[in-house]
């Protein structure tokens, strides 16, 4: 390798050698202007951990210097909350370029107690000033800043666009009636709109409904939707704004529908698949909450037509009186998709049985599986005979939905289920009615159910484990202990889950007593007594750490963590000084968690490791105890050289603020 190339990967080990010893600040604002972006990347950083702020302020005031100029703003930003008081002393200064960084910085940094210091420079005679100001409150969220934004609307363009976007941001629905004012005849109205979408006030949508009748260019009218919907799925009881604009949609409404139908029937090309799909939802909102009935079987077909469209299910059951009066006609549609779609989302009643018995027999299959789920959802017993014949003698996919309404029958409607469990019926039935009874507890066949958790098929076994961890008698657990001992890997986790899922006494003491036996299960052991939360079981734990390998000593810590015995953090100290460095962040993350005021030199120290994760567990433990030292070592983390020890370190400078005296531990 060429002394070219190796260059660069020496000056870095020479700058990560003096970056920490005495006289290394020089070393770093050197390298700040390297010829190399790797080390000025790695200089930045340094930076930003051991330069002060207002020495990197210095380097962003000079103008002749554009590489240090850059590396010392990439600094500063990095510093986060540490420079923030530096920054908010900028903002009194005359220099118009400073004052352009200040905020510059401030708006990156997202820390929202420099807001009120902005608000004096909204009116800046410098109109590059005032923009950024405007800004940066918009990044910032300043609530307190929005009186002051709507007078600016008024000003010349670029104040206006600028104090938009920053409503829009905060998000105040103050400013609500001030953006209606652009909207439609402005050449401002598409930023209103837009503005008006983030802020989603339910006072916006009376006003803006109506608006997608007379607005017809698709620049302004997308938008318009967007926000509509957007309102529409926030508003706390949309129908009524929804239900005057509906009649006017059914009266002059037909150009707004042939462009919903377009919508609610494009294929997303690869070029525009995010805007199309938003779209396609903000249409589907705006049909389901105005009941608009002309396009009812587009949306359904789509409901069944396109397999990533489910959530039109739930958008439909919002809205479920917007679809009654037109349910008995959609089930009677040309259409299979349409009928199919119907079936998914209506609400039925013992009335509607003999329509729902007709389309079991219908030639698509889609058709007969919806059927079943719309007769599982009426939870009339009744219905089981219908649902049982399906699960026999239907498709895979009749058999799912069959066994899915069979879920919401009662016990005694179910112990017709029995004669799906008998020996020679096919093994996909017999695991669909499982299924059942794993949500369903039917006391009447548990004696079927634990004779099949020993089938020669593994998975009949699971299904019928799964099954039997619900009855509660003790022969239903001797089953599942046994199945710890099963020849498939995966029923014997099954059954430790399972386990653990019942507790009590019995399951714990059984998986105590299997500590003792160094096999591939162990492990997993060990892990579920953590999931119990068994108290008894953690000085057992605590005696078997010594005698196990390295992975089941992590899950040790994992499980005792859950535990949590009164002598946890003693433990995870000793931990904290083990050879193996998964060890010490496996203690240092559980010590953030259960660390009190005595602990505090402790997370201090860590703070300093050399490894990120420790530190970020620092980060976390100090965000917990609050208090004058740990902000401080707060401060210093939140300029940490990896971001996500410093993003750790701002969001626990962000917590309310906490007495961390030993008598509020």
């Amino acid at each position: 390798m060429t002394s070219l190339l190796t260059a660069p990967a020496h000056r870095l080990a020479a700058l990560e050698a003096a970056a920490r010893v005495p006289g290394g600040e020089q070393h770093i604002l050197a390298a700040l202007e390297d010829t190399a972006p790797s080390v000025r990347e790695r200089a930045i950083r340094l930076a930003a951990r051991y330069v002060e702020p207002a020495v990197l302020g210095e380097l962003v005031a000079d103008g002749e210097n554009a590489v240090r100029r850059n590396a010392g703003l990439s600094a500063l930003e990095r510093q986060g909350p540490y420079a923030v008081p530096h920054l908010v002393a900028v903002l009194d200064r005359d220099d118009p370029e400073l004052l352009l960084f200040a905020l510059q910085s401030l708006s990156r940094i997202g820390f929202g107690s420099a807001g009120l210091a902005i608000l004096p420079l909204l009116s800046h005679p410098d109109p590059n000033v005032a923009q950024a100001a405007i800004e940066a409150v918009g990044k910032l969220r300043v609530r307190e800043a929005v009186p002051a934004l709507c007078g600016l609307l008024q000003r010349d363009l670029w104040i206006q666009l600028a104090a938009i976007a920053a409503l829009g941001e905060i998000g105040h629905p103050a400013a609500v009636a001030p953006l209606m004012a652009f909207v439609p005849d402005s050449v401002l109205a598409e930023p209103a709109v837009q503005a008006l979408r983030r802020i989603a006030a339910p006072e916006s949508l009376e006003p803006l409904l109506p608006l997608l009748l007379t607005v017809r260019e698709r620049a302004l009218r997308d938008p318009l939707l967007l926000a509509v919907a957007v309102v529409i799925e926030l508003h706390p009881d949309p129908e009524g704004p929804a239900s005057g604009v509906a009649r006017d949609m059914e009266a002059n409404g037909g150009d707004l529908v042939v462009y919903l139908g377009q919508l609610l029937t494009a294929v997303p090309e690869d070029g525009d698949a995010e805007e199309a799909e938003s779209l396609l939802r903000a249409a589907a909102t705006l049909v389901a909450a105005t009941g608009l009935a002309e396009l009812h079987p587009v949306l359904l077909a789509r409901l069944s037509a396109d397999p990533v469209a489910r959530w039109i299910e739930g958008l439909l059951a919002r809205f479920p009186e917007r679809l009654a009066p037109r349910l008995h006609a959609l089930l009677t549609h040309a259409d299979p998709d349409v009928r199919c779609g119907a079936l998914r989302v209506g609400s039925f009643g013992p009335g509607d049985l003999p329509l729902l018995v007709e389309h079991l027999s219908d030639p698509r299959l889609a058709v007969r599986t919806a059927a079943c789920l719309a007769l599982g959802r009426m939870g009339l017993d009744p219905v089981a005979p219908l649902l049982l014949e399906r699960l026999r003698r239907g498709e895979p996919p009749e058999q799912a939905a069959a066994a899915q309404g069979l879920a919401r029958l009662s016990p005694e409607a179910l112990r017709e289920l029995d004669g799906c469990l008998e020996p020679g019926m096919a093994e996909p039935v017999v695991v669909e009615a499982l299924a059942v009874l794993t949500r369903t507890t039917v006391p009447a066949l548990e004696p079927r159910v634990l004779q099949l958790a020993e089938s020669p098929s593994a998975a009949v076994r699971l299904a019928a484990l799964r099954a039997a961890a619900r009855f509660t008698a003790a022969k239903a657990e001797v089953v599942l202990l046994r199945a710890l001992a099963d020849r498939h890997q995966p029923i014997q986790t099954e059954a430790l889950e399972l386990l653990v899922r019942r507790g009590g006494d019995r399951a714990v003491t059984m998986l105590v007593a299997m500590l003792g036996t160094a096999d591939s299960l162990r492990f997993h052991v060990i892990r579920a007594l953590g999931h119990c939360r068994a108290p008894s079981a953690a000085s057992r734990l605590r005696s078997l750490y010594p005698e196990c390998g390295p992975l089941e000593q992590l899950q040790i810590v994992w499980s005792l963590l859950r535990i949590a015995p009164p002598w946890l953090s003693e433990f995870l100290l000793l931990r904290l000084v083990d050879q193996d460095l998964d060890m010490r962040r496996a203690a240092a993350q559980g010590l953030s968690e259960v660390a009190c005021f005595d602990h505090l030199p402790v997370l201090l120290a860590m703070a300093e490791d050399p490894d990120w994760d420790i530190r970020n567990s620092a980060a976390r433990g100090l965000g917990r105890l609050g208090g004058a030292e740990a902000r401080t070592a707060l401060l210093t983390l939140a300029r940490d050289v990896e971001s996500v020890v410093a993003a750790t370190a701002r969001a626990a400078l962000e917590l309310p603020t906490r007495d961390a005296s030993p008598s509020a531990v």
